[in-house]
């Protein structure tokens, strides 16, 4: 997995986060697709899965890779995993 480590000069608010992971996404994936994010504050993560289990990776983790997450980035105390975009014909 591809893995981006961005900063930012302030806090930003989830969804600030979410557009500017989105965009850093588009820049390495067509038509990117956000399959799961963590907060890493306040222990929130999406999805909220207890599914499985591997030594140093959370759920919402191996969630996200066993479905096709190639590029991971993270932003402060935000992580997303993305995927390539399903393209409708």
């Amino acid at each position: 997995m591809q893995i981006l480590r961005l900063q930012t000069g302030g806090d930003l608010e989830f969804v600030a986060a979410q557009n500017l992971a989105a965009r850093e996404a588009g820049k390495y994936l067509g038509d990117p697709m956000t399959l799961g994010w963590l907060n890493r504050l306040t222990g929130r993560h999406s999805p909220d899965v207890d599914c499985c289990q591997e030594e140093g990776k959370e759920a919402w983790e191996i969630y996200a890779e066993s479905r096709g997450g190639t590029l991971r980035i993270e932003i402060n105390q935000y992580v997303f995993i993305f995927r390539e975009g399903l393209k409708m014909a």
